[in-house]
């Protein structure tokens, strides 16, 4: 790659960074009267996970990973963050939805369940496709998994709001048995 090239590609990830976090808020809203999010493109949909579980948030360009062989295909890979080794799952993969490729917007998304004094509390590490934001969305703005979502996907949906952000019940994905892989090698 030549050095030139890569400078450009920094430059558009910062500049997308800066446009990002200059927008102002449309409208304040209490934390009594809303749900404060991180939300995250995967493929053409937006999702979004209670902010409260999120860990770290990490450029996957800038992380090392590996790929893991005999894991199925949801499971991108393993990762190191701050020293500790995390399955790397992709859920849209998971959920059914089209594979994409991995760009240099790519993030990482270390994710915890709300048990946070057990031991067991479950941990996962999701892809984003972009560049994550927090929002906060109010109560009254979203409605049940919609129809237009697959069988599959309402299973692990809380909810959807009218511009179609998906808000995922982590809990339940974090509890389902298919995420976890008992093969040996």
């Amino acid at each position: 790659m030549d050095p030139s090239d890569e400078n450009i590609s920094l430059t558009r990830i910062l500049e997308r960074r800066a446009r990002t976090l200059a927008r102002l808020p449309s409208e304040e809203i209490t934390s009594a009267e809303s749900l404060q999010l991180l939300t995250f493109p995967l493929g053409d949909e937006r999702y979004g996970v209670y902010i409260d579980l999120v860990q770290d948030v990490r450029p996957l360009s800038q992380q090392n990973w590996s790929l893991v062989p005999c894991t199925p295909n949801f499971i991108v890979g393993a990762i190191n963050i701050r020293g500790r080794i995390y399955s790397l799952m992709d859920v849209a993969h998971f959920t059914g939805l089209p594979s994409r490729s991995f760009t240099e917007t790519t993030h990482v998304l270390l994710l915890r369940s709300r048990d946070h004094d057990m031991e067991d509390a479950m941990e996962l590490s999701i892809l984003a496709d972009d560049i994550p934001q927090v929002v906060n969305i109010p109560f009254s703005a979203v409605e049940s998994a919609s129809v237009t979502l697959s069988t599959r996907m309402q299973e692990y949906v809380r909810g959807v709001t009218k511009d179609m952000l998906i808000i995922l019940d982590l809990a339940r994905l974090l509890s389902d048995p298919g995420i976890i892989v008992h093969q040996e090698v």
